[in-house]
């Protein structure tokens, strides 16, 4: 007797592929299946309507039986287009990932999952801005870990408001990249209307070799989170004291000082 072996997930799109019946595929793949879809259902739509129509109101004289065959036809295909075109929705993490780096993530790669929002709110306060985020996602870049920074939607007009760019200037992944000093494909900004929060934990949930950098409890996800939050691990907090940025549960080579 033979076992089909199944192939162990390497990357977090193939870990989350059970939530897209369409498997997770690249932005420009995805919004040509977009277009394909709403061609395709705007043809067949259309078809059976008309067939209809035509049907009804002209009474043409032929054969009932091709409305017969030619109706359920048309309506089967449509269904077929509809359920492998359509499918589910891929999960959060996936689905508003715009810049489409989330899915090649490696499970076995140690990651640090900013909560890009609250370090910058907390530099703020101190006076530093964006430099507490920039100097220690620098920090554990230099010491092997990949980084994910989540920001939320208004992190934008948040930074404008602060004066770190003109209120005319266009929103770009580019302005955030330059203020913090991140890389391209360290940047999610989150959909409007919704928390960084979530994001992060759904992170941690999925990748196994991962913390969270963030000064918020996360009190209103105990129960959905209980196993992200296991240990006092999982989350490492954010001082600055002194001019100098400390990272809770975490012993940094070298102190950061910020002057």
């Amino acid at each position: 007797m033979s076992y089909k072996m199944t192939k162990a997930p390497t990357t977090l799109g193939e870990k989350l592929a059970s939530f897209d019946a369409n498997a997770p595929q690249p932005q420009t793949l995805k919004w040509l299946r977009k277009a394909v879809y709403f061609l395709l259902n705007v043809l067949l739509l259309t078809s059976i309507t008309a067939l209809l129509l035509w049907w009804i109101f002209l009474r043409p004289d032929i054969d009932p039986t091709v409305m017969l065959i030619g109706l359920p036809a048309l309506i089967a295909t449509w269904l077929l287009v509809y359920y492998r075109f359509g499918g589910r929705e891929p999960h959060a993490l996936l689905a508003h990932d715009r810049l489409g780096f989330m899915h090649d993530l490696r499970l076995d790669a140690k990651t640090a999952i900013f909560n890009g929002s609250n370090i910058y709110h907390l530099g703020h306060a101190h006076g530093f801005d964006a430099r507490p985020l920039g100097e220690l996602v620098a920090q554990l870049r230099l010491e092997g870990y990949r980084i994910v920074c989540f920001f939320d939607a208004n992190i934008f007009y948040t930074l404008s408001e602060h004066g770190a760019f003109p209120s005319h200037q266009t929103h770009s992944v580019a302005l955030l990249e330059d203020i913090f000093g991140l890389e391209r494909n360290e940047i999610y900004v989150v959909p409007s209307g919704v928390q960084a929060d979530k994001y992060v934990l759904e992170s941690l949930r999925y990748l196994p070799i991962s913390f969270a950098v963030s000064n918020d409890q996360y009190r209103d996800y105990a129960k959905d989170y209980a196993s992200v939050m296991k240990d006092k691990y999982w989350r490492k907090g954010v001082v600055i004291s002194h001019n100098e940025i400390k990272l809770l549960q975490h012993r940094l080579p070298n102190p950061i000082r910020l002057t």
